[in-house]
């Protein structure tokens, strides 16, 4: 398995992520610049685009990636109302484009997605939106806006509580079961769990 990352996409600097495996690929979120995706993908083929969670600056990219590769776009029951909608997905908010995407498949939490020979595992992870996903594929977990390096997602932009987003960050490491992993987040460098539980002013709580 190969992890590509497109780092700072955007006026938000959003992360993607190329997951390869052989031909097959999958995106983790798609922020903009689809072209910029393609080009990425070189020979590769995406099979589906997984988002995170439903804010404009993790789907913008996502209808015309699958208008232009067939790929499928996959989220979360309770997010999917925002592909549709430029005040759910806070495209209003924030004053942007917005760019709907029809078509997509919801997935639910403690699903097991698979291409090719790579499995991802849903893990619902509710606080900054309430649909809020993590992906988690051997030793790599896709955090999305949940658990950053040195932060934890905002909760003021349709999420729920900040003790929802704890207790989401609680159950990675509880799926963890001890081992170190790697995080790859929605925004920033890369981090892991150990480092975070040492370090993350906001993770006091699960130190105990």
């Amino acid at each position: 398995m190969n992890i590509t990352t497109i780092p700072n996409m955007g006026d938000f600097g959003t992360n993607a992520y190329i997951v390869s495996s052989g031909s097959t690929a999958v995106l983790i979120d798609a922020p903009c610049d689809a072209d910029r995706i393609i080009l990425k993908l070189g020979d590769l083929k995406l099979e589906a685009v997984l988002l995170t969670h439903g804010h404009v600056d993790h789907i913008s990219a996502v209808g015309e990636l699958k208008e232009k590769t067939g790929c499928k776009v996959m989220i979360s029951h309770e997010d999917e109302p925002m592909l549709h909608s430029s005040r759910l997905c806070r495209a209003d908010y924030f004053s942007v484009p917005f760019y709907p995407c029809e078509g997509a498949e919801c997935f639910s939490d403690s699903d097991e997605l698979t291409f090719g020979d790579m499995t991802f595992k849903v893990v619902s992870t509710k606080g900054h939106t309430a649909g809020s996903v993590s992906f988690i594929i051997e030793d790599t977990i896709f955090s999305g806006d949940t658990l950053f390096a040195g932060s934890i997602g905002r909760i003021d932009i349709g999420g729920s509580s900040f003790s929802d987003i704890i207790s989401s960050i609680d159950k990675l490491y509880k799926l963890a079961d001890g081992r170190n992993m790697r995080v790859l987040s929605g925004h920033g460098p890369e981090t892991d769990l150990y480092s975070e539980l040492l370090e993350n002013p906001y993770l006091g709580a699960l130190r105990g």
